[in-house]
């Protein structure tokens, strides 16, 4: 009787372990402030990463975060190796990897930025020829991989936002491609004299989890429902409304934005 209790209480453990391990997600995480970043204490933090923890902690997860630079952060959502990204939905590169979270919580401008002796482009037509600086990992929505297969626009790869400014400051490209909100942070840091930003389109944010982790859609359904609890408590605001950002004539990809035109 004793073993046969001792062999039951070991499965019953043995099966608390499991759904303890089956509610602890690995969330991948990159340098981009303020929404996400590693702290001084080699901690994640930023806006989004505390919008995150709150609402994992509503739906009933634990998260342990692992940086990870942009260009990895692809192979880790194909092979599985996290659990859950925070990132840009709407994105057709990686939609057949992910089940993507209903709740947008983040609205993020992305654009050209440039300085003051070039010419502010008025039609995507005014890039051919020109050299537009990128940041590696990046897809903007696949318009990096647009890039990659045109001839009328040279793209140079760099690998964060301030090797990026010194790149454009130092003339190695035309225009930065690249997120408002991280450049203006380098900015602040590091002022760029007369620097200016063209608007391209919003990018809305959410959370992604990796079909190759498993339980994808459920958990995905589980963030949801918590991010909803969240909002009718007023805990959580939903994202500003995206302002008026006005397409280049003859953008590539401009079906992926159709819903906001």
């Amino acid at each position: 009787m004793a073993r046969l209790l001792l062999v039951a209480f070991m499965l019953w453990s043995g099966s608390l372990a499991l759904a303890a391990d089956d509610r602890t997600l690995t969330i991948g995480y990159l340098d981009f402030p303020p929404y996400m970043y590693q702290n001084p204490d080699g901690e994640a933090d930023g806006v989004f990463v505390r919008l995150t923890r709150q609402v994992a902690q509503e739906a009933g997860y634990a998260l342990e975060f692992r940086f990870l630079p942009a260009a990895r952060a692809y192979q880790y959502m194909e092979t599985g190796d996290i659990d859950l990204w925070q990132g840009f939905v709407d994105d057709p590169t990686i939609e057949h990897l992910v089940a993507e979270s209903h709740s947008r919580p983040i609205n993020v401008e992305y654009g050209v930025w440039y300085l003051p002796q070039t010419p502010q482009p008025d039609r995507f037509s005014d890039f051919h020829g020109k050299i537009l600086i990128t940041i590696t990992g990046y897809n903007y929505a696949g318009l990096a991989r647009y890039l990659e297969q045109t001839d009328r626009i040279q793209s140079v790869n760099t690998r964060s936002h301030r090797s990026a400014l010194n790149m454009l400051v130092r003339g190695r490209g035309d225009y930065l491609l690249d997120y408002r909100e991280p450049v203006e942070e380098e900015l602040r840091q590091d002022a760029v004299s007369g620097i200016r930003f063209t608007p391209l389109w919003i990018r809305e944010a959410g959370w992604l989890f990796p079909l190759a982790a498993g339980q994808a859609r459920q958990r995905a359904q589980d963030f949801d429902q918590a991010w909803e609890r969240l909002l009718a408590r007023g805990e959580v605001s939903p994202p500003e409304p995206p302002q008026s950002v006005q397409t280049l004539d003859g953008m590539p990809l401009s079906q992926l934005w159709s819903q906001h035109q």
